[in-house]
C-alpha cells in the first residue's frame, strides 16, 4: 500500500496495520506521523546510561520498563 500524501486525512489503527513500506509511523487522534530515523551513536550511548540506572532502581520494584519501541495502543 501506498503511504497517505494529505495531512488532512484521518486514519485509524486499522489502516495503520496495512501499511508495510519498512518505514517507522505513528498514528496520534487520526494523525499520521513520519518518525524520525535511527539515533545516533551518542543518543544510543545515553539511552543505554540511563537505561541502565533506571534498571538498578527498578530492582526491588514492582513495576518494569521497556527499552525497545514496540506498538502500544491506547483506545478512548
Amino acid at each position: 500500500m501506498s503511504l497517505p500524501s494529505s495531512d488532512n486525512e484521518r486514519y485509524t489503527y486499522h489502516d495503520y496495520l496495512t501499511w508495510d513500506d519498512g518505514e517507522r509511523w505513528e498514528l496520534i487522534d487520526g494523525a499520521l506521523y513520519d518518525m524520525s530515523p535511527a539515533p545516533t551513536r551518542r543518543h544510543q550511548l545515553i539511552a543505554w546510561d540511563l537505561v541502565r540506572q533506571i534498571s538498578i532502581y527498578l530492582l526491588d520494584k514492582t513495576c518494569s520498563g521497556y527499552f525497545a519501541p514496540f506498538d502500544v495502543r491506547l483506545p478512548k
